[in-house]
């Protein structure tokens, strides 16, 4: 996968973005209409970081088993195109079919990390206007 990483700012806080940039020819993916997004509180102050040292093992863990679960529960109509990182929250961009249950896998990732504040939400994003903001040639924040 060709993914970009960079630094920018969102509404003048340092942010970090992980993007997959193999969609930008394609756009938009009409077969993935919906946007799901998964936000992860950190438990401990991050300092001047986007999360604390101490947390990244467990941090790492729950992206992997975030991507794991919406694999399964996209039913092979979801991807994952974006990770966006800000003090104290990693916030994670998946897009993905009509017949994608990616609410299911909102409870199995609380089961699974109840130390953690986990958030989710779904919507309409046909045009991938969310996944558009964030290339690197398009930066609306200055």
């Amino acid at each position: 996968m060709p993914w970009l990483q960079r630094t920018t700012q969102i509404e003048s806080r340092p942010a970090g973005i992980l993007i997959d940039d193999r969609f930008r020819a394609s756009l938009p993916v009409r077969e993935l209409p919906r946007l799901a997004w998964f936000g992860i509180y950190c438990r401990h102050d991050p300092g001047i970081g986007f999360w604390h040292p101490d947390e990244t093992e467990s941090l790492d863990a729950i992206e992997q088993d975030l991507i794991r679960l919406c694999e399964q529960f996209g039913r092979g109509w979801t991807v994952y195109v974006m990770r966006v990182d800000t003090r104290g929250i990693r916030e994670y961009y998946f897009y993905c079919g009509e017949s994608a249950a990616l609410a299911q896998t909102f409870p199995s990732l609380q089961a699974a990390y109840p130390d953690y504040r986990i958030e989710f939400e779904e919507t309409a994003d046909a045009e991938w206007s969310r996944y558009q903001t964030f290339l690197p040639d398009h930066d609306p924040h200055p």
